[in-house]
């Protein structure tokens, strides 16, 4: 049902698009075709007109010199029968007819509408149409001396024949004009949807097989339908860091939860062995919730690394002191600094200020803070140093410690990764792995220094803030 849904929404839109194309060319067409008659016969009819202005600026001079018998002499000399085009007519003041002469074909000429027109007019232009296109007249007038009119008209029908003429080649070529317009518009619809094509295909091949590595094919094209096939692809690319992140966290949850359950189990069960002994009871109940909160803690850290990790972790970004940060988190644990007689320092400018989400940066002081003192060992010291670096600011925890041997420094990272010598502290294993996903989602970068039994320093660089002006 998809693939027929698909293939017919696709083959729709792209005959709308060959349609369109090609209505978009026709009309294109009958627009230039209008303008172009439109000027050539304004210009057909203003040469019309120039040509009677000449024949009338000729009659006068001819009427001048003589008369009205000068005129007709000269009119009848010049004549010729068979290729004159022009008619003269003179009027008098009565609108009476003082002279007339139409050339052969001017039947269809009906003098009484020229009787219509008011003699003494000035530059009156007349255009008159016969029963067909070779009745058509163009017709100027002009004063004589004494109160007379000249008329002079000239047939047009050569004119019209030219522009019907114009019209006929424009309607023929209209055929091939909208055959080229549906071509090339299918031809443009075809290369323009073709990034759908893929995707189609793509999505059918994706749900077909299961296949979430398959990617729609990427053209070195811009445009809007290849940005549309990167920001699928870029999704597809997120759902596959989402999907093994799932799948990594699953297979995770799945072993590490096999120690606090049974453990869980156990209790319980030993519980239910005395169910008259209340106070077994009660340590049974609070040792269960101690665990339960335990699984809680580590679903919860490893959802967030999760989540950092795939860039899918919504960050609520402001500007923050650093100092005032830090303050926060070394107040946090005083407590259990003075348990420990460890002693806290801190070397803290007040300008420093970073872009970052307060919550999950006091995160990831937390976890550090927590590891140097937990590793750290009694009556120790630790110290926390910010400082700016460029682009960046540097943030440093360091402790006297333990340390870290060489070998398991690239894997305090991993999740649920404890080492030999940190097996015998309570944790989770998640606290670096915790710290890396935030810092990375922040943008920034960590990573530690360390010597076995000298102690360690983690090293957190992050963007610093930009100053709106």
């Amino acid at each position: 049902m998809f693939s027929k849904s698909s293939s017919r929404a696709g083959l729709t839109f792209s005959l709308k698009l060959s349609v369109m194309y090609a209505l978009f060319f026709v009309v294109a067409s009958g627009g230039l075709f209008v303008v172009a008659y439109y000027l050539i016969g304004n210009l057909v009819e203003q040469r019309e007109r120039e040509i009677v202005k000449d024949r009338i600026l000729e009659y006068q001079a001819w009427y001048e010199e003589g008369g009205i018998r000068a005129l007709k002499a000269r009119f009848d000399e010049q004549a010729n029968p068979e290729g004159d085009i022009f008619f003269v007519r003179i009027v008098g003041p009565l609108n009476q007819v003082l002279f007339v002469k139409f050339p052969p074909g001017s039947e269809r000429l009906d003098p009484r509408r020229l009787g219509t027109i008011q003699p003494g007019k000035k530059d009156f232009w007349l255009s008159l149409e016969g029963p067909a296109e070779k009745g058509a007249w163009t017709v100027g007038m002009a004063p004589l001396p004494g109160g007379i009119t000249l008329q002079v008209g000239k047939s047009s029908a050569r004119s019209r024949e030219f522009l019907s003429y114009f019209r006929t080649v424009f309607i023929i070529f209209m055929i091939p004009i909208f055959l080229l317009g549906v071509i090339g518009g299918g031809m443009v619809a075809f290369r323009a949807i073709k990034p759908i094509r893929n995707l189609i295909e793509t999505v059918k091949d994706i749900l077909k097989t299961g296949e979430m590595s398959l990617r729609v094919p990427v053209r070195r094209e811009r445009g809007e339908m290849d940005e549309l096939v990167g920001l699928f692809n870029r999704m597809l690319d997120k759902n596959d860091l989402l999907i093994l992140a799932m799948h990594n966290s699953l297979d995770n949850v799945a072993h590490d939860l096999r120690t606090p359950m049974t453990r869980l189990r156990s209790v319980a069960e030993f519980a239910l062995q005395d169910p008259e002994n209340r106070e077994a009871c009660q340590e049974a109940l609070a040792d269960c919730m101690e665990e339960s909160e335990r699984v809680l803690t580590m679903l919860n850290t490893l959802m967030d690394v999760a989540e950092a990790e795939t860039g899918a972790m919504r960050l609520e970004k402001i500007s923050l002191s650093v100092s005032d940060v830090i303050r926060d988190v070394v107040d946090l644990y005083e407590i259990v600094a003075e348990e420990q007689n460890t002693r806290v320092v801190v070397n803290l400018p007040e300008t420093l200020t970073i872009h970052a989400d307060r919550t999950r940066l006091q995160q990831v002081l937390a976890n550090l803070l927590d590891n140097a003192l937990k590793y750290g060992g009694l009556g120790g010291t630790v110290k926390i140093d910010a400082r700016e670096a460029g682009p960046d600011i540097v943030i440093s925890v360091s402790d006297e410690g333990m340390g870290i041997a060489e070998n398991e420094v690239p894997r305090i990272w991993e999740r649920l990764y404890r080492g030999d010598l940190s097996r015998s502290k309570r944790g989770l294993g998640l606290g670096l792995s915790f710290v890396k996903a935030i810092v990375e989602a922040h943008g920034g970068t960590v990573h530690v220094e360390s010597r076995l039994k000298e102690g360690s320093t983690f090293i957190v660089k992050l963007p610093r803030s930009e100053e709106k002006p």
